[in-house]
């Protein structure tokens, strides 16, 4: 009786054993809905929308954050959906499929997708549950999917869905606590999906940073300067009650490690820090333009502290070229260390508020009396085209461009609906792309150079989910 017993309990126990390896099998399954182009270079890493070769790839509409967890394949709006690019440069939105079941909702500005080769990375929410049987309120999870779907992997988790995160060809950086940390994902196999981790190692990039410079490349190819990142780190042990911190540079892979600026930078050779101490420097980073593969302007304040007060000097720039900050060359823009800035490069300077929060163009050598950019207080600046200025005004509800090196007149350019309090408007080539605000929210295309301001503005090109496609006569257009 006692053998029958053991028995039939060993075949539960296999059964469930059997249930458990076959749903880790299925973990993430999606069909394939057929290769991408691969070996493309992606354009316009780090948003919504990002191109490689002949395939657009874009969060398809704002769904927000989940009440009752984020089911895989159960996700269409805010879902990751790939289209063919036709000649033009336009969506063919009868193309679209859904390559990642997932709400990738974060809330993190400024962060969004990229693809490097065959894989899409992104970040969603983690709603596992616990012991207690709650969801997760805290946990990201960043995630790869083969740009055909049919496989996904788990990369990492952390516990903090406001961190500030970089993918790159290898690793994905974050920065919590004060520290650049990053997941290695080079050791994973590519062939079957995966919520392990497996093959993934995890550390530390920096320690005591206070603020970073990274963006993406509008091209992303290997070797170019968007491969590093700049950080301000402050001072620790027997340095710490000293007033200075280091501007310093590292890349994605830990090599090429150095300090760029420190508290002799500005002095000359017989100069002492202590006797100078208008020459010794905090810095803090607040932008970052890449003037070309090679070269990144730095956009950053500074201060001094003398008679036990910390001074601020204003809004600088300077270019980090051929592995180098050479600070005599320095450009400071303003004397009131704006902080809202749209980078323009060495040469052009910056658009950045003003004590008003009005956009100025500040190019080194105006800083007394720059052009003002527009009239609004808290404009938002998305585009910059030869010397004109897409902004929206703080309603987002019209996209106007302005010549900003003169004062000129305004021009409207679109009026829409635009849901600009997730990720930004994004442009590629003659297109704009944004989300539908009025709890709409899914994404559309204007083509910048055939609008037609008698009609309403602008054309989904994702996938609807199941009740929300609206009639033909009122569907937006």
């Amino acid at each position: 009786m006692k053998k029958k017993l053991f028995r039939v309990i060993a075949i539960v126990a296999l059964l469930a054993l059997c249930v458990t390896a076959l749903a880790a099998c299925n973990a993430y399954k999606w069909d394939s809905i057929g290769s991408g182009d691969s070996s493309a270079a992606p354009v316009s890493n780090g948003g919504y929308f990002v191109k490689q070769g002949g395939y657009a790839y874009f969060v398809n509409g704002y769904v927000g954050e989940s009440t009752d967890g984020n089911a895989w394949g159960a996700a269409v709006k805010g879902s990751i959906v790939r289209a063919s690019v036709k000649e033009d440069g336009s969506i063919d939105s009868s193309t679209a499929k859904v390559v990642v079941p997932e709400n990738v909702y974060t809330t993190t500005s400024g962060t969004g997708i990229a693809i490097f080769g065959e894989w899409i990375y992104y970040a969603a929410y983690n709603y596992d549950k616990d012991k207690n049987g709650e969801m997760s309120t805290t946990d990201l999870d960043f995630m790869r999917t083969r740009n055909d779907g049919a496989v996904t992997q788990k990369i990492g988790t952390i516990s903090s869905r406001t961190a500030n995160y970089k993918f790159t060809p290898s690793r994905v950086l974050y920065v919590a606590d004060n520290t650049i940390s990053y997941f290695d994902f080079s050791g994973m196999k590519g062939d079957k999906s995966s919520k392990k981790c497996k093959g993934v190692t995890s550390g530390t990039l920096a320690e005591n940073v206070t603020s970073v410079a990274w963006n993406y490349a509008e091209e992303s190819v290997a070797g170019s300067i968007d491969e590093y990142v700049f950080y301000t780190q402050s001072l620790t042990g027997t340095e710490s009650y000293k007033n200075y911190n280091k501007l310093c540079v590292v890349k994605y892979d830990g090599t090429d490690s150095k300090v760029i600026a420190t508290e002799t930078s500005y002095l000359s050779n017989s100069e002492k820090p202590e006797e100078t101490p208008l020459k010794v420097f905090k810095f803090s980073l607040v932008g970052i333009y890449y003037d070309d593969a090679n070269t990144a302007t730095l956009y950053y304040t500074k201060s001094f502290y003398k008679d036990s007060t910390d001074t601020n000097c204003g809004l600088f720039c300077n270019q980090y070229k051929d592995g180098t900050f050479d600070v005599s060359k320095e450009k400071q823009l303003n004397s009131i260390a704006s902080t809202t800035v749209f980078p323009l490069g060495y040469e052009k300077g910056a658009l950045a508020y003003n004590s008003d929060n009005i956009y100025c163009w500040y190019n080194g050598s105006n800083a007394s009396d720059p052009v003002q950019v527009n009239e609004s207080a808290s404009a938002k600046v998305w585009k910059v085209e030869g010397n004109y200025a897409y902004f929206t005004a703080s309603d987002a509800e019209e996209l106007f461009k302005i010549n900003y090196t003169e004062k000129s007149n305004v021009e409207s350019v679109v009026v829409t609906c635009i849901k600009a309090d997730w990720y930004p408007i994004e442009f590629y080539g003659d297109m704009m792309y944004y989300f539908y605000g009025d709890d709409n929210n899914y994404i559309y295309a204007v083509n910048l150079t055939a609008v037609d301001e008698e009609k309403p503005q602008g054309t989904m090109i994702g996938i609807y989910a199941e009740g929300d496609k609206p009639s033909e006569d009122t569907e937006e257009k």
